[in-house]
């Protein structure tokens, strides 16, 4: 994991707020599978993006404390999400035994992520992100 200011990596595909509710990450996959189509990404890595931005925003409506901000970027290799809110905390993971009903989604992230890290917001908040390979 990286912390501090790691700047978007791509160019800019598409940045849009989701409810601070549990719709929210059913709405960013849908979103995020809308943009990606046509773009060359192959189906396994759209799916491992939907899964990681699905854990990310799952995290900023449980912790944040506000409105997700999903944001994507490509290049010709990466695919960089980034998801915001208010919270100011950097993410932890947390340690989840078989039973646990949670707990595994900054696992499964560091797991399947090429990198991934959080970044402060000027102001207020966070940004925490993920970059995969193509």
């Amino acid at each position: 994991m990286s912390v501090g200011s790691e700047p978007p990596v791509g160019t800019f595909l598409d940045r849009f707020v989701l409810p601070a509710g549990p719709a929210a990450p059913g709405q960013a996959r849908r979103r995020l599978a809308a943009d990606l189509a046509g773009r060359g990404v192959q189906a396994e890595v759209t799916e491992t993006v939907l899964l990681l931005a699905s854990e990310l925003v799952t995290n900023a409506v449980l912790h944040g404390h506000g409105e997700p901000v999903l944001e994507i970027r490509t290049t010709e290799t990466m695919v960089w999400v980034g998801v915001g809110d208010p919270d100011r905390h950097p993410p932890r993971a947390r340690p989840a035994d078989a039973d646990a009903l949670g707990g595994r989604g900054l696992h499964l992230v560091d797991a399947l992520a090429q990198d991934w890290g959080a970044a402060p917001v000027p102001g207020d908040g966070k940004t925490v992100w993920f970059l995969l390979r193509r």
